[in-house]
């Protein structure tokens, strides 16, 4: 036996001995438990904690009780009885004085722990389920939902609470399948005590033309990991927003069916949803002009009325760095010199917190509204050009502690708070005089100054370098540079041909040197898929950055092998090898505006 063992079993029994002393000099009317016993505080502390109790052993003088964290040593003379329940994962110890300790021990089966499952608590997310346990003692739950084809399918998350009684919320069950659901019990710090089954039966999706999915290319140990946030709009732009999540086996394995939801039946989310900082999910409402905070149910926590403000909004609303919204809107009362009005040209900062306007950008007092084209007979209606819709700001983003936009007919553009313009990527055709000084000059591969003037108008392509054509999603990279769907629109100026490969999107890179207002073009993907991935509208790019690949999706009307719809497509961002490709086909011309990988789970929940 240790030195150190017998000092501490020294020192509890001295301090047991002085305690027996104190407690016979008082009245016999004094009420003394054992409670006030040095050994008791030491294991309710163990409790308090939630270290459970491993085992015990019985010594000649004391009890060692082993505690996940640490050991107890309690003299045999004050235990009358231990009475262990592995299957209720406790112990009761009854001292000679009849007080009781009931203590969390490592036990059998957990079967016990689940007191209630609901599937689908809201009623319009029929692939979620809350799962009501009481925990032994304190700690987590690990959520593994089983995948179809094994590990690949499986989803796996850590859940921050550590209360004995929690809500655990199921997320990313199969449709019309019996699913089967482990819930891990944890310490603290996510090591496993036990486990235990359940089974949650689900039914068919309650929907009517839906998009039909057709994996063409799957390296699945090369892909971000994850699930695609699919922002699908309905079966038309005026049909009520569908968002769903696919596996990388194509699989749903989360949807929102809001046309049942009292509140949000009419949503429609354009750009659709965005994670939060505190794991729910933002969008904005073109149809009610409003932005609205969901959870991961589909409940609607939160909403801003932005016609109160004076806007109405169209495509994206962002959370900035300092937790305020980055929102797109239209300005009711901006008007053209003609009385006309002024639409899809202003950015705001709103405070949610007071839902109080913070700052107004307007796009006109910037850049050149005069610039723009008469459209071209191909060109849709809803998609040309006007002199009312001159602008078309579709995304807003923060670069640094700039401004970053991507304007469907005027470029990509960078501003900084106080109102002033920075640069523009832009073919320089049709800019005035006022704007040159913003224009970035293109570089070749090399770093060197791109000569042609046509190259540098927008009439034709350098080997090294093309412009954005009615961009969308600029996304800022670790490195600085700027990633951003180009689109094709009308490219080179010339009306897109539909029935033509000579119309295309692009995933692009560009990489821009504020001091010498330059603009290199550093990575590109997509004219060699031409117009089987060519997307007039909508789409979105996103840099993956665990693997550093790049996710392509253009949205609206692209070739697939069932007839036209999307891509989610996922590119080596050094090789430019597609090592994932997913064909959405639509009902509608429109599979999507855009795709997101992420976490089923947020890592805060």
């Amino acid at each position: 036996m240790s030195g150190q063992f017998l000092r501490r079993r020294f020192t509890i029994q001295l301090l047991f001995i002085i305690l027996l002393l104190s407690v016979s000099c008082k009245d016999d009317k004094t009420d003394t438990t054992s409670t006030d016993l040095p050994f008791h505080a030491a294991m309710e502390a163990m409790i308090d904690k939630g270290a459970l109790l491993q085992k015990y052993i019985k010594g000649a003088e004391y009890y060692v009780f082993y505690f996940e964290t640490g050991e107890v040593s309690v003299p045999v003379s004050v235990i009358k009885e231990i009475k262990e329940t592995p299957e209720l994962w406790s112990t009761q110890i009854t001292f000679t004085d009849q007080h009781s300790l009931t203590i969390p021990s490592k036990g059998t089966k957990l079967d016990f722990i689940v007191k209630d499952i609901v599937l689908d608590p809201t009623g319009y997310n029929p692939l979620a389920a809350m799962v009501d346990v009481l925990l032994p003692a304190t700690g987590r739950i690990r959520v593994i939902v089983k995948g179809k084809s094994g590990e690949q399918g499986t989803i796996t998350h850590l859940l921050q609470t550590q209360t004995p009684r929690q809500q655990v919320p199921v997320l990313g069950l199969y449709a019309n399948y019996n699913n089967q659901v482990e819930l891990v019990f944890t310490d603290k710090d996510g090591l496993e005590r036990g486990r235990t089954s359940i089974s949650i039966q689900t039914k068919p999706l309650d929907i009517s033309s839906f998009p039909s999915f057709e994996i063409i290319t799957a390296q699945t140990a090369r892909m971000e990991p994850g699930v695609n946030l699919v922002s699908y709009p309905g079966e038309s732009e005026l049909d009520t927003s569908c968002p769903y999540m696919l596996d990388a086996d194509g699989e749903i394995r989360w949807i929102l069916l809001l046309k049942k939801s009292p509140e949000l039946q009419s949503l429609g989310a354009s750009i659709g949803l965005k994670r939060l900082k505190n794991g729910n999910f933002l969008s904005g409402d073109m149809y009610q002009n409003r932005i609205v905070e969901l959870d991961l149910f589909g409940k609607l926590v939160r909403q801003w009325d932005l016609k109160k403000l004076g806007y109405t909004f169209h495509h994206e609303v962002s959370e900035a760095k300092n937790g305020n919204f980055l929102i797109t809107v239209t300005k009711s009362s901006a008007r053209l010199n003609n009385g006309k009005p002024r639409i899809n040209d202003h950015i705001i900062e709103l405070n949610p917190t007071s839902g109080s306007l913070v700052h107004e950008w307007d796009l006109v007092t910037m850049l050149d509204s005069a610039r723009y084209d008469t459209p071209d007979a191909n060109t849709p209606q809803q998609f040309a050009q006007t002199a009312s819709n001159w602008a078309h700001n579709n995304s807003i983003a923060e670069r640094g502690n700039d401004l970053l936009a991507t304007l469907r007919y005027q470029g990509i553009t960078s501003f900084n708070p106080s109102n002033k313009l920075k640069w523009i990527i832009s073919p320089h055709k049709g800019w005035g005089a006022a704007y040159q000084p913003y224009l970035l000059q293109p570089l070749d591969k090399q770093g060197q100054p791109v000569t042609d003037p046509k190259v540098i108008s927008g009439e034709v392509a350098h080997p090294d370098f093309d412009w954005p054509w009615g961009p969308h999603t600029p996304v800022v990279m670790p490195n600085g540079n700027i990633l951003v769907f180009d689109n094709g629109y009308n490219r080179h100026f010339k009306p897109n041909d539909l029935s033509s490969d000579q119309s295309y999107s692009r995933v692009v890179e560009y990489a821009v040197d504020e001091v010498r207002k330059t603009v290199q073009q550093v990575w590109a993907y997509g004219q060699n898929r031409g117009r089987r991935t060519f997307s007039q509208a909508l789409s979105g790019v996103q840099y993956l950055a665990q693997t550093g690949n790049i996710l392509f999706c253009p949205g609206m009307g692209t070739v697939t092998n069932k007839g036209n719809g999307g891509h989610i497509i996922e590119i080596d961002g050094k090789t430019k090898e597609v090592i994932y490709e997913l064909e959405i086909s639509s009902p509608s011309y429109t599979a999507f505006h855009r795709v997101t990988r992420l976490s089923l789970y947020p890592d805060n929940l």
